[in-house]
């Protein structure tokens, strides 16, 4: 008579397979795909068109490219049957249970709550910050949905938490250095851009581990994008929404890099721990 432990491992081995095999390759040419057509692609309709006006620039640099992107992400994510896009077990749900990493989105929304009371709202018209809404909304639905949907479940279903954290950050950071490179920044601008918004990708990718749920990194990521085009009222300027250089947010900041360092030991320490898991299990059998 089989051990009830043995008799529940089929079980186990019975969860639904994605359709498509999760290879890195793929993640890899989905993200560069969706980085090279927003760039490329929005600059040759603002260079065609030559749009009247900082509205209508911003709009047509942004709609016409994403919506397809964002469709043809939400086509893959429900063929492939990655279900790891969506939902990742939550980092209170796990052992050890993280219940420190919730401090990470909780932070984030305190900072884009405290710039929507510095926002200088009567710059700004309904249809403007209507427009600004929709835009960032489809910028967080879209860089979510292939860098920490996508690209972080081709990884993480052959890697640890490790790399996966550390390739994801690095290649949003890359990926938001394009524009700066096709205009001839310098490579210390550039180096420094890359940093920044590594470290943003970092937290994107903690506000997703804290909770489980893509949908909080999105919802995070177009709200502080909101927040940031709103309180610099450049819309043309994109170096403005870099860095908010309020002295509360500068605090908070600084707190949030200083979790993305432990973020970093407690993924090594996981993966430690997963190894010798997985040593023990075969020194067993």
């Amino acid at each position: 008579m089989s051990s009830p432990a043995r008799a529940a491992a089929p079980a186990a081995d019975a969860r639904p397979q994605p359709r498509i095999p999760q290879r890195f390759w793929i993640g890899l040419v989905a993200v560069i795909a969706y980085v090279a057509l927003a760039a490329g692609v929005s600059s040759l309709l603002v260079d065609w068109l030559a749009p009247e006006g900082e509205l209508a620039e911003f709009a047509l640099s942004h709609i016409p490219v994403l919506l397809p992107l964002i469709i043809a992400g939400l086509v893959f994510a429900r063929r492939s049957g990655w279900a790891e896009i969506w939902r990742t077990p939550a980092a209170y749900e796990t052992r050890p249970r993280r219940w420190w990493m919730l401090a990470i989105p909780l932070l984030m929304l305190a900072q884009s709550a405290i710039m929507l009371t510095l926002t200088p709202w009567r710059n700004w018209d309904i249809l403007g910050i209507a427009l600004v809404a929709l835009v960032t909304a489809m910028v967080g639905l879209g860089e979510e949905l292939y860098f920490r949907g996508i690209l972080r479940s081709s990884l993480r279903a052959h890697h640890g938490e490790t790399l996966t954290l550390l390739v994801t950050a690095l290649l949003f950071g890359a990926a938001h250095s394009f524009g700066s490179a096709i205009h001839g920044e310098p490579a210390g601008a550039i180096a420094f851009q890359v940093g920044v918004t590594m470290l943003d990708g970092a937290l994107f990718y903690a506000a997703f581990r804290a909770t489980g749920r893509l949908w909080v990194a999105i919802a995070l990521h177009a709200l502080s994008d909101f927040t940031l085009y709103l309180s610099s009222t450049d819309l043309a300027d994109q170096t403005a929404i870099d860095v908010s250089t309020v002295p509360a947010n500068i605090v908070i900041q600084v707190a949030l890099w200083a979790l993305v360092a432990v973020l970093f030991v407690s993924a090594i320490r996981q993966d430690l721990a997963a190894r010798r898991s997985q040593r023990g299990e075969a020194q067993a059998d």
